[in-house]
C-alpha cells in the first residue's frame, strides 16, 4: 500500500499524458509538419518537467522525460520516434565541441574540488578562522563569507562550506534550517555572478547560441558581464542572508527553529532525517 500511494500519482500523470498524446494526436494527424504552431503544446515538456520533479524528487530523469515529450510532439505524436529524437538531442551536444569543452572544464574543476577537500586542505583553512567565532551571529557570518569565497562551483560551495562548518554551527547553536539557508543561498547566487565558475561556461555557451546569426558584435562573454548587475535575485539573495545574520532577526519556520536550537539545545528537529548521505571518501586528519 506505501508504495503504491508513493508511485500512484506518477502514474497518474503518466496515463493523462498518454491520453493527451492520443487526442492531441488524432486532432493533428492530418496536418503537415511544417504548417504546425503548437500554440500552448509548447509549454507541456517545461510543465511535465516541473511536475515530475516534485512527485518524483528525481530531477535528472524528470527532464529527460520532459525533453522525450517535447520530442514525441516534434514528431508527429510518435513515441517511439521521440526517443530517437530524444537520444539524437543528447548525442548532437554532447558531440559539440564547446559543450564538449565545458564538461571537460567541469570534471577538472570537480576534480580539483575533491583533491581540495579530500586532503583537508579546505577544512584546516575553515578552522583556523573558526576558532576565533564565539557567536552565532560571529558563526553565521562566517558561513556567509565563505560561501563567497568559494566561488567557482556552487556544488563545491555546498560541499566545502556545508561539510566544514556543520560542526561549528551545531557548536554555536545554529540551526540546520539556518544553517542550510545560509549555504543555499550563497551556492548558486555567487557561482551565478562570479567572473570565472562552472557556471559561467555554461552561461556563455547558451549566449553565443542565442546571438548566433544576429547583429550583435558583443561578444558572449562581455554580454555576460553586463548582464551581472542584472542578476536581481542572485544579489538580493547574498545581501538578505548578510542581513539576518547581522541582524539576527528571523521570521516563519526559521524562526521557531531558531527557538528550538536556542532553547532544547536540538538543531534538528524531532523525526527530521538529514539528506547529506555518507561517502566512502574520507578526509584526511592531521595534515
Amino acid at each position: 500500500m506505501y508504495h503504491w500511494n508513493k508511485y500512484k500519482g506518477l502514474l497518474l500523470l503518466t496515463l493523462l499524458i498518454f491520453m493527451f498524446f492520443i487526442l492531441s494526436g488524432m486532432a493533428f494527424a492530418a496536418e503537415e509538419e511544417a504548417e504546425k504552431s503548437y500554440g500552448f503544446l509548447s509549454l507541456l515538456p517545461p510543465l511535465v518537467a516541473i511536475v515530475l520533479c516534485f512527485l518524483t524528487k528525481q530531477v535528472l530523469a524528470s527532464l529527460f522525460i520532459g525533453i522525450w515529450v517535447g520530442a514525441t510532439i516534434l514528431t508527429g505524436w510518435n513515441p517511439i520516434g521521440g526517443v530517437t529524437k530524444t537520444l539524437g538531442y543528447l548525442v548532437e551536444n554532447t558531440a559539440d565541441s564547446w559543450n564538449a569543452t565545458i564538461l571537460l572544464f567541469d570534471f577538472v574543476i570537480g576534480g580539483l574540488i575533491g583533491l581540495i577537500y579530500l586532503s583537508g586542505g579546505a577544512q584546516a583553512f575553515v578552522k583556523s578562522i573558526t576558532d576565533k567565532v564565539k557567536s552565532a551571529r560571529g558563526g553565521q557570518f562566517t558561513a556567509w563569507l565563505f560561501g563567497l569565497i568559494i566561488f567557482f562551483d556552487d556544488y563545491a560551495n555546498t560541499a566545502i562550506v556545508g561539510n566544514a562548518f556543520m560542526p561549528v554551527t551545531d557548536k554555536l547553536g545554529i540551526s540546520r534550517e539556518k544553517f542550510s539557508y545560509i549555504v543555499d543561498s550563497t551556492a548558486a547566487p555567487v557561482a551565478s555572478i562570479a567572473l570565472i565558475s562552472t557556471w559561467v561556461g555554461y552561461e556563455v555557451g547558451l549566449i553565443g547560441d542565442a546571438i548566433e546569426g544576429t547583429s550583435v558584435s558583443l561578444t558572449p562573454y562581455t554580454i555576460f558581464l553586463q548582464s551581472i548587475p542584472y542578476r536581481f535575485y542572485s544579489i538580493f539573495a547574498i545581501i538578505l542572508v548578510l542581513a539576518i545574520a547581522l541582524s539576527q532577526r528571523d521570521y516563519g519556520p526559521m524562526l521557531k527553529a531558531e527557538h528550538r536550537t536556542r532553547t532544547t539545545g536540538k538543531v534538528f528537529a524531532d523525526g527530521a532525517t538529514p539528506l547529506s548521505g555518507g561517502s566512502k571518501l574520507k578526509v584526511l586528519e592531521d595534515v
